[in-house]
């Protein structure tokens, strides 16, 4: 690395020690939620909260080289010349008694010197490595609160001054402009300045009555402190007489707040290059007993220790969410093909059953290098072995399995009729692929026989894709015990929006748990000729014959054994192998057959329906019109009215309609629904402004139901069926989601919605030869607010649900001291939107918002709701400090949510954190009793025979549609698995319906 990428950052240990402190244990002194308090009474604030700022300073910056300064406990040379130096400081509580020390402890984890030196203080030691740092061309940043630091600010050498108040809290950078700024004097003239104001943290007094802005002024007339001390006695008035009378003051600041920059340091600039150790670190936070802060430590210093090719083991804890073991990636192929000949149908069934019994007894360890399987002459063509070697992790095995990879044409995305070519299968040592175009009967068969065994323990990327594509060709797959696309989820990883196909998942993968960066491993895909662009390690080497892809998918395969492997581990670390083998696992297969179901639409009531709506926007964007015209003068001239256009809807609202202005976006003013909704209150209900936003918002009320019909259309297939796909690992708190089309998105309580609903049938037409004869519904009642009472175990709401009565006008009845039967229809909506917002941590003010009352009011709502059921509130006070205490929630069932922005500076984030704590126990037990009834729906109608299918689940609903005479059985079977799903201390209440349609099954 070469000076001019290198980057020097300092702290002053003692100064972020204290801010960090008092950030936090002052907050929790006044709510008495101490929550950094290690299990033998020793606090952890400062030791925390400086973690996290270093933690931020280095992921915004990444610099090469650290080191941190800290005072000596007793004086220095500036206490023996003046005695008060420094004196007059509040006392420091004593609960940050033995936060340094373990601050040290950590930095020696960390490899970063925390460094002093005897009779200067750290600011002296910070202005010495920032000399040596520059005059090796370092580019150096500081981290320190203190104003002294100023003097050191150049152009080589940036502050970042924290701010703890005001729109600019946060860190600040500071080059010298920022500096000339705030102090008025270049940042060599700071000492001259503070000379003569004095420091009062340093308790140095200046000049009587002389402040910067005339400090500032009088070394700008006269250009240095000693011209000013010199030219004294021109000085007149008050300040110059004040200036006279206090020199030997001024003089004696100027002399201590020089800070010392030639200090004989121990330390070398090459002993402060940044080389963490994340297993001593883990360690560290073993004997702090620190949990959220772990997987965030490992993110950002993870990447340092690969690059750097560091002593922190990749090894670290699951916990701390690195699960690669490696320190440096491979380099070079590791995947060679042996045969890459033409397919032919010379194939042995019983050479295969040899492969797969070998593959079910290999036993993983750490070997570099697995054995070669011979290839027998006779099986050269459709059988195809290559020659494995595993990639360098140390991790325990899940062994005796072989992944399952599907070879078939259009992998990339939007596939469509793909074509089944093959199955590879990898095991430790070997991949074997079958070319099923050209298999004989009694291989056909073996393979046949062994896909469907559910004793034969399979490993399969995307099982549910897998699955419905083998079953096109006659295939049933059974038996995976690991997806490393679900599992990876059940660790914490979700794909973001814009990267969610199989290539980029893999990259992913593979980039966060085996530490294979995506484009330097592209030579592992095949070497291309010189006068060919590299591919990406994931990407599919074009549309050639399989034969020549072999070595793409061997790559992809041999990478998802590993991944399976780590993932296993790492789930069994964190607690999650009962949920994913339990719940995750067998949903799968029946989200499978779900979506290969899909559900009947009526494509004339379709049809009907984007007309109607269509009519309506169309409508109301006429309304629109006739209140202000056909057209808008923009800046781009004159303009068709076009409601969907933000720029024409600003000019409309604020300038011609004369509307308040709403809150500030980088184009104007927002026009979003919220928006629209808050001018509507603002505004006389008789006025032009609230008819055209009348108009805009029935206008795109109805462009998005046309939108919905439209998806529904473009989604429905040639057997007449719309087969959405069921997400499991998009949701953190667990529940499902679908796409394409998104079946969430129909609204629920609204007639158009119902209407949609009414598009959705029952087949009109036999199926594989089984006539339905309808839809059988099934939804929870209020399960959120079961789940809730029954975590607070509160004995009022528990003998409520018991009895049977209106939950909500029984609370209502407490809360306003009245009798049941007097509640009023307002105070029952006030109390169950309370009651929802508490499981959802709702605030004062964010219940007053949804209520539109005063957040007084909501307060007092609150707090009445305590008193009468006080168990509540110590649950939900009980949730959030043991997610701050381990870093994560825990539902009945077990599934986690990891919040690592518990413990996060930003207060928003930390806010969201702590709300999302309160509701994940609720809402993911809900999700886990849903999907638990599922699999048990689906176990028994295969069980009892029954030709009645599972088709949807969305939001709490459940969706059958009945095979012709099995309506009893199946509602039997639906009500039983429902209210059966898990036990708690109040029942779960199931409702049913029955019709022909989803709207007519509505209940």
């Amino acid at each position: 690395m070469t000076t001019e990428n290198k980057t020097l950052l300092l702290i002053d240990g003692h100064s972020l020690a204290l801010r960090s402190f008092f950030g936090i244990y002052t907050m929790a002194e006044k709510t008495g939620q101490h929550i950094f308090v290690r299990s033998d009474g020793q606090h952890t604030e400062a030791v925390h909260a400086f973690l996290s700022t270093l933690l931020s300073i280095i992921k915004d910056n990444q610099p090469s080289h650290i080191a941190v300064a800290f005072d000596l406990p007793g004086g220095t040379f500036r206490t023996a010349e003046y005695g008060e130096y420094k004196g007059g400081r509040n006392a420091i509580p004593e609960a940050f008694n033995g936060q340094i020390d373990l601050i040290k402890k950590m930095l020696g984890a960390l490899n970063i010197p925390a460094l002093t030196y005897e009779n200067y203080e750290a600011d002296d030691i910070v202005a010495t490595l920032t000399r040596r740092g520059t005059e090796a061309g370092y580019k150096v940043l500081i981290l320190s609160g203190d104003r002294d630091i100023f003097q050191l600010v150049t152009d080589d050498v940036t502050l970042l001054y924290p701010v703890t108040t005001g729109p600019s809290k946060g860190i600040q950078r500071m080059d010298p402009a920022a500096v000339e700024k705030k102090t008025k004097v270049p940042p060599h003239m700071y000492p001259d300045l503070a000379a003569l104001t004095g420091e009062q943290a340093d308790n140095l007094p200046g000049v009587p009555g002389v402040g910067p802005g005339f400090a500032a002024k009088w070394l700008g007339e006269y250009g240095s402190l000693d011209a000013v001390i010199e030219n004294s006695d021109k000085i007149g008035g008050k300040k110059g007489e004040a200036l006279r009378e206090n020199i030997d003051n001024v003089v004696r600041n100027r002399r201590l707040n020089q800070l010392v920059n030639d200090l004989d340091l121990n330390v070398t600039l090459e002993d402060t290059a940044f080389t963490p150790d994340l297993d001593a670190l883990n360690t560290f936070f073993d004997e702090v007993e620190f949990r959220t802060i772990r997987k965030r430590a490992a993110d950002t210093l993870g990447p340092i220790v690969r690059a750097a090719g560091s002593a922190g083991s990749a090894s670290s804890t699951a916990e701390a969410g690195e699960e690669g073991a490696t320190k440096k990636a491979p380099t070079g192929p590791v995947y060679a093909p042996i045969a890459t000949s033409a397919p032919t149908k010379n194939a042995d069934a019983a050479a295969f059953r040899a492969f797969c019994a070998s593959a079910a007894e290999e036993n993983y360890g750490t070997d570099k290098q697995g054995a070669p399987i011979a290839v027998p002459e006779r099986l050269e063509g459709a059988v195809t072995l290559y020659p494995v070697t595993n990639l360098p992790v140390a991790r325990p095995a899940i062994g005796d399995a072989p992944a399952v990879k599907v070879t078939k044409t259009k992998i990339r995305a939007a596939e469509e009729n793909p074509e089944l070519l093959g199955v590879l299968l990898t095991s430790k040592s070997t991949s074997l692929w079958i070319d099923t175009r050209t298999i004989d009967p009694e291989l056909d068969a073996a393979l046949a026989a062994w896909l469907s065994d559910e004793a034969a323990r399979k490993i399969v990327m995307d099982l549910k894709v897998q699955r419905k594509l083998l079953r096109a060709y006659g295939y049933e797959l059974a038996g995976a015990v690991e997806d490393p696309a679900l599992s990876s989820y059940m660790c914490g990883f979700i794909p973001t929006a814009t990267r969610k196909l199989f290539s980029e998942r893999m990259e992913d993968l593979a980039e966060r748990y085996l530490w294979i960066p995506k484009e330097p491993y592209a030579q592992l895909v095949f070497q291309p000729e010189e006068d060919e662009a590299e591919p990406s390690l994931f990407s599919m080497p074009g549309e050639a014959e399989p034969v020549d892809n072999l070595r793409y998918f061997t790559q992809i395969s041999r990478i998802i054994h590993e991944l399976a492997r780590l993932l296993h581990f790492e789930m069994e670390e964190h607690g999650q192998l009962k949920v994913y083998e339990e719940i995750e696992l067998p949903l799968l297969y029946v989200l499978a057959d779900m979506e290969q179901a899909g559900i009947a639409v009526s494509d004339a009531l379709l049809a009907e329906l984007h007309d109607t709506f269509s009519a309506r926007a169309n409508q109301a964007q006429d309304a629109a019109r006739t209140i202000i015209g056909d057209t808008v003068q923009t800046d781009d001239g004159e303009e068709s009215l076009n409601l969907a256009s933000v720029k024409q809807l600003q000019t409309v609202l604020f300038d011609k309609l004369a509307l308040p202005h709403t809150r500030k976006i980088k184009s104007g003013y927002s026009t979003d629904a919220e928006s629209v909704t808050e001018l509507l209150t603002k505004i006389s209900p008789e006025s032009d402004g609230a008819a055209f936003l009348g108009a805009l918002a029935a206008y795109r009320d109805n462009i998005k139901l046309v939108q919905t019909v439209e998806g529904l259309q473009k989604a429905a297939a040639d057997d007449g069926r719309v087969h959405t796909t069921f997400q499991q690992g998009a949701a953190s708190t667990g529940r499902l989601s679908s796409t394409a089309p998104n079946l969430q998105n129909i609204p629920i309580r609204t007639e158009e919605g119902r209407r949609i609903r009414g598009a959705f049938i029952v087949a009109p037409a036999p199926v594989d030869g089984v006539e339905y004869e309808g839809l059988l519904t099934a939804d929870y009642s209020q399960i959120e607010m079961r789940i809730m009472v029954h975590l607070a175990a509160d004995e009022k709401l528990i003998a409520a649900y018991e009895a049977g009565e209106d939950l909500h006008r029984y609370v209502g009845s407490e809360v306003f001291g009245v009798a049941p039967e007097e509640v009023t229809p307002e105070q029952r909506s006030k109390v169950k939107a309370m009651s929802y917002g508490l499981a959802y941590g709702l605030s004062r003010f964010g219940l007053a918002k949804q209520l539109n009352i005063s957040s007084d009011e909501a307060g007092e709502l609150r707090t009445n709701y305590f008193k009468r059921f006080g168990r509540v509130g110590r649950f939900l006070r009980g949730v959030l400090k043991q997610a701050h205490q381990d870093g994560y929630t825990e539902t009945i069932f077990g599934r986690r949510r990891v919040l690592p922005d518990l413990d996060s500076p930003n207060r928003v984030r930390r806010e969201a954190a702590e709300r999302a704590a309160l509701n994940a126990p609720i809402q993911g037990t809900a999700a886990d009793i849903i999907k638990i009834a599922m699999i048990n729906i689906h176990r028994r109608l295969r069980e009892e025979g029954l030709k009645t299918r599972m088709l949807l689940q969305v939001h709490d609903e459940i969706i059958l549609e009945v095979a012709t005479g099995e309506r009893e059985a199946a509602e039997r079977v639906l009500v039983e698995e429902m209210s059966g799903a898990a036990s708690l201390r109040v029942p779960l209440d199931v409702q049913v319906g029955w019709g022909k349609s989803w709207q007519e099954a509505g209940h």
